[in-house]
């Protein structure tokens, strides 16, 4: 996946029009799981949300697809996944602050993810781990986005969500940029102005992610345009 260097898009500009969705749509009272590619996609796709939907005292539980291993591909493997785990785990005190969210990893391969990779004991593993929520929601990757670690994410939420007959909600991620077709389901906007600077605080914990501190030229490094988008836009969500 080519990384755009600029906050626009077909998505974007559609999403100008999207209505307004209230957490009591996108999270019913009861278990809230987020099913999400690699540790940050929760902050930069639903971190306002997320922070919500904490401080309503919903259930939350976050499975994560990937260890997001493969984004500094000179990096000891062990060192990253361990880095990441740490920021991950910084970001969700940010946004739900006394409220420990269990984290259930799946460990698939980062950047050549497929559903097919997820079957038997581990399928089972990841339902139980559900049912302890008994999830009235499922918040994920949109399938537009141009990444199959994002695909694998949506495609097991899609699954989850028919199993326990819960609501399955989107949030773009790398979707929102560039010229795409846009989601079947409509586009609902997800803002609340005095959850802004936590978001941005939980982001901020991803320092592998969106500064210079490992040292590594073929390093994903997120544009500075586009972290400054996902720190002030609001969450941008469609059904299914």
């Amino acid at each position: 996946m080519s990384v755009p260097s600029s906050a626009e898009g077909s998505l974007l500009r559609a999403a100008q029009g999207g209505t307004a969705v209230a957490l009591a749509e996108l999270s019913p009272p009861g278990g809230l799981l987020l099913v999400m590619p690699h540790p940050d996609d929760e902050t930069l796709g639903c971190g306002q949300a997320l922070a919500a939907a904490a401080d309503a005292g919903r259930p939350i539980g976050l499975v994560l697809v990937t260890d997001g291993e493969a984004s500094h591909p000179s990096c000891d493997r062990g060192e990253l996944v361990a880095m990441r785990r740490t920021e991950l785990a910084a970001a969700l005190a940010v946004l739900s602050p006394g409220r420990r969210i269990p984290v259930h990893r799946l460990a698939l391969p980062d950047g050549t993810s497929r559903r097919g990779d997820l079957s038997g004991e581990g399928w089972e593993a990841l339902l139980a781990f559900a049912n302890t929520l008994d999830p009235r929601a499922i918040w994920t990757t949109s399938p537009i986005d141009p990444h199959c670690d994002h695909a694998a994410a949506h495609a097991i939420a899609r699954d989850i969500a028919e199993h326990f007959r819960a609501a399955l909600w989107s949030a773009p991620v790398w979707g929102r940029f560039g010229e795409r077709p846009l989601p079947e389901g409509e586009l609902r906007l997800f803002e609340a102005p005095a959850l802004a600077e936590r978001k941005a605080r939980a982001l901020a914990a991803y320092r592998s992610q969106f500064t210079d501190l490992i040292a590594d030229p073929e390093a994903f490094l997120m544009p500075e345009p586009l972290l400054a988008h996902f720190a002030a836009h609001p969450g941008i969500f469609h059904r299914g």
